[in-house]
C-alpha cells in the first residue's frame, strides 16, 4: 500500500509539472548525466549503480538497489547568444535577412525535479520507478529585426519587421516529463535483465516565427491565399507518448562490471497546434537513445568507468531534416515545385541535427565510510549540422565537452546527500545565412548545471 501510494503521488507529480517551464540541454537536449552521482561522472558509470534513478541509465540495476528513493532537483544556466554580422542583402532577390544584432537569451535557469524508487521482489527479482524530466531548447529572444518579402511576390513588397523573425519576441519552448516503470530479474549470480516501459508527455509552446508563413505548405498550396494557422502563437501544446527500454548488466569477475542498454523511439502525438511548422504535419518524436559502460573497482574505495552512448535525432524528421528542403517550396522564391519540402509538409524543412555519440570518463574515490569524491569528463559532438543556423536561432544547443565534479555524504541516520557541478565549455558555429548568403550568423553557448539529491532506504 506504501509503495502504491507513492507511485500515485510520482503520476500526480508528472502531470504538474507539465504545466512548468522547464529546460535540459547538454548532449543536444538529452543530459550528460542521470542523477547526482551519474552527472558528476560526466554520465560514466551505469555499470556501477549507485542511486535508483540509475534504472533511467540501465533498467537491469534495479535488482542491485535494494529498497531505497531519491530526490533531487538541478539547476540548468545555460547562455545562449545569436549575433547577425552586417545586414545582408536586405530581403532583395528572395532573401530573408535578419537585422544586425548581437543578444542574449533571456531564459538563463531552469530548475528540474527527479524522483525514483526500488523495490525488491522474491526470487531475485525487483519492480522500480522514476519520473524526471528534460527537454534543453528553451531559448528566447527579444528585439532584433527582419527584412524579407512577407507574401511572396505579393502587393506588400518588401518589409521590415520587429523582432528576430520578424514576429516579435522569438522562443521554442520544449519540455518533457518522463515516468519509467521497470522490473528486472537477476539471471543467476553475474547477469541481470530489465525492461521499463516509457511514458512521456510533451510540451511544445513557439512564439515569434510568424515571419515563415510564406515558406509554410499551407500558404503555397493556396497559391498565397490563405495565412498558415498552426505556425507560431498557439500556446503550449501537450502530446504523449510511449516507448520500450531494455538493459543488460553483468560481473566480469571480482574487478569489473558492464551495462548496456537500449531505448527504442518513444511516438509522440502529432502537435496539431504546430503542423505548419514541424515536418510530418507536427510530428516530434524523442529519439532512440543507446548505452554501454564499463567499470573497474580498481580496489576498495576506488573505481573508474567509461560509458558511451548514441542518440539517433536525425532519425526525427523534425530534428535531422535540413532547413535547405525549404528551397523546393514553391513559394520560398528559389524556383522550387515540391509542396512535401514546404515547413509541415511530408519532408519539410527541419533543423539539420545529427545523431550524437557521446563518451564519458568517469571515478569515485571512497575517501571513508562518510565521504565520496567524484569527478568525469565527456565528449560529444554538437548535434547542429555546421550550415544548420537559420531555423536552430530559438532551438540550438552546441555544447560538446562536460567536465564535472561531485561529492557525496552519508549522513548519521544512514541517508546520503549528493551534490553535482558541470561545467560545458563556450562552442560556436558560424556560417551564412541559409536564406541570405550575404550575411553571416553565429550562435554561441556554454552551460552551468548544479544538482542537490537525498538518497533514503526504505
Amino acid at each position: 500500500m506504501h509503495f502504491q501510494s507513492r507511485l500515485l503521488g510520482v503520476i500526480a507529480v508528472f502531470g504538474g509539472t507539465m504545466c512548468a517551464q522547464l529546460a535540459f540541454a547538454t548532449n543536444g537536449y538529452m543530459p550528460h548525466g542521470i542523477g547526482a552521482r551519474n552527472k558528476a561522472m560526466a554520465g560514466a558509470g551505469m555499470a556501477m549503480p549507485e542511486d535508483a534513478i540509475s534504472i533511467v541509465s540501465n533498467p537491469a540495476t534495479a535488482v542491485f538497489l535494494g529498497n531505497r528513493m531519491d530526490a533531487g532537483v538541478s539547476a540548468l544556466m545555460p547562455n545562449r547568444n545569436f549575433t547577425a554580422l552586417f545586414d545582408g542583402s536586405n530581403g532583395e532577390g528572395n532573401t530573408f535577412s535578419f537585422g544586425n544584432v548581437d543578444t542574449d537569451s533571456d531564459k538563463d535557469i531552469f530548475f528540474l525535479p527527479e524522483l525514483a524508487g526500488t523495490h525488491q521482489l522474491q526470487n531475485g527479482s525487483a519492480f522500480a520507478w522514476a519520473f524526471y524530466t528534460r527537454g534543453g531548447v528553451g531559448g528566447s529572444y527579444k528585439g532584433g529585426s527582419a527584412t524579407f518579402d512577407p507574401d511572396a511576390g505579393g502587393p506588400l513588397g518588401i518589409t521590415t519587421l520587429p523582432g528576430t523573425y520578424g514576429d516579435g519576441t522569438a522562443s521554442f519552448e520544449l519540455t518533457q516529463a518522463l515516468v519509467d516503470l521497470t522490473w528486472a530479474k537477476k539471471l543467476g549470480d553475474r547477469t541481470s535483465f530489465g525492461i521499463s516501459a516509457v511514458l512521456a508527455a510533451q510540451s511544445l509552446d513557439v512564439k515569434g516565427l510568424g515571419g515563415f508563413s510564406k515558406y509554410t505548405g499551407t500558404f503555397a498550396s493556396s497559391n498565397g491565399a490563405a495565412l498558415p494557422e498552426n505556425l507560431s502563437g498557439n500556446g503550449s501544446d501537450v502530446n504523449y507518448g510511449a516507448g520500450l527500454k531494455l538493459g543488460v548488466h553483468r560481473l566480469l569477475g571480482e574487478h569489473f562490471s558492464f551495462g548496456i542498454m537500449y531505448q527504442t523511439e518513444i511516438k509522440i502525438g502529432a502537435s496539431a497546434d504546430y503542423a505548419d511548422l514541424l515536418a510530418d504535419g507536427g510530428k516530434l518524436d524523442i529519439p532512440a537513445w543507446f548505452k554501454m559502460g564499463l567499470t573497474w573497482q580498481a580496489s576498495d574505495r576506488l573505481s573508474f568507468s567509461i560509458d558511451t552512448q548514441k542518440i539517433w535525432y536525425a532519425q526525427v524528421d523534425a530534428w535531422g531534416n535540413s532547413f535547405t528542403n525549404i528551397y523546393d517550396c514553391p513559394t520560398a522564391g528559389f524556383g522550387g515545385t515540391d509542396m512535401d519540402r514546404c515547413l509541415g509538409g511530408k519532408n519539410g524543412p527541419g533543423f539539420g541535427w545529427k545523431n550524437v555519440p557521446v563518451y564519458s570518463l568517469g571515478s569515485s574515490w571512497n575517501m571513508n565510510d562518510r565521504w565520496t569524491l567524484y569527478a568525469g569528463m565527456s565528449i560529444a559532438d554538437q548535434p547542429v549540422a555546421f550550415i544548420e543556423n537559420t531555423f536552430n536561432i530559438p532551438v540550438f544547443n552546441l555544447t560538446e565537452a562536460h567536465y564535472t565534479a561531485g561529492i557525496s555524504h552519508r549522513l548519521r541516520n544512514g541517508n546520503e546527500l549528493t551534490l553535482s557541478l558541470m561545467y560545458s565549455e563556450e562552442e560556436s558555429l558560424e556560417h551564412l545565412n541559409q536564406l541570405d548568403p550575404s550575411q553571416i550568423l553565429r550562435l554561441t553557448t556554454d552551460q552551468f548545471d548544479f544538482q542537490l539529491s537525498y538518497s533514503w532506504g526504505l
